[in-house]
């Protein structure tokens, strides 16, 4: 997996409160059940989120793409088809959410899967469904859908 990392900096401004650079606040308690560290009020501060990305859409696996929309992803496994791509849909949970999944199930055909949906200009271009704020229906999705 790979390991991406978020840093926020800021200063310290009373006791539990950072100001970030971007002018929004974050409370200790946001973050942390523990009692605010003793950092003296001025304090410069980096908060550093690390997280190791989910490959849902690069192939590992045979996975070429995954999206919250069952509807989608069918839709998506019948193109594949029709291109005499070989695919499976699959359904994997992740906390409250569902993601369905599409398998490739011939490893030769991986790239021209992964071409076909999302990396070349000729193919769908579709961008992940995670691309979007939540709730929010794939945009890239539904103008290939509807000829846009």
């Amino acid at each position: 997996m790979t390991h991406l990392m978020i840093r926020l900096q800021g200063i310290y401004t009373n006791i539990g409160r950072i100001e970030l650079e971007s002018g929004k606040y974050i409370s200790w308690y946001q973050i942390s059940d523990e009692d605010p560290p003793r950092i003296p009020f001025g304090s410069s501060i980096e908060i550093t989120f690390c997280f190791e990305e989910m490959d849902l859409i690069n192939g590992k696996n045979g996975i070429v793409w995954a999206t919250y929309d069952v509807r989608q992803a069918e839709i998506i496994r019948d193109t594949l088809i029709s291109q005499n791509i070989n695919v499976n849909l699959n359904t994997k949970t992740i906390g409250a959410y569902k993601l369905h999944l599409l398998i490739v199930t011939n490893i030769s055909d991986i790239d021209a899967a992964l071409n076909f949906v999302w990396r070349d200009r000729s193919g769908l271009r579709l961008k992940p469904d995670w691309h979007y704020k939540s709730g929010q229906e794939n945009e890239s999705f539904n103008r290939w859908i509807n000829n846009f």
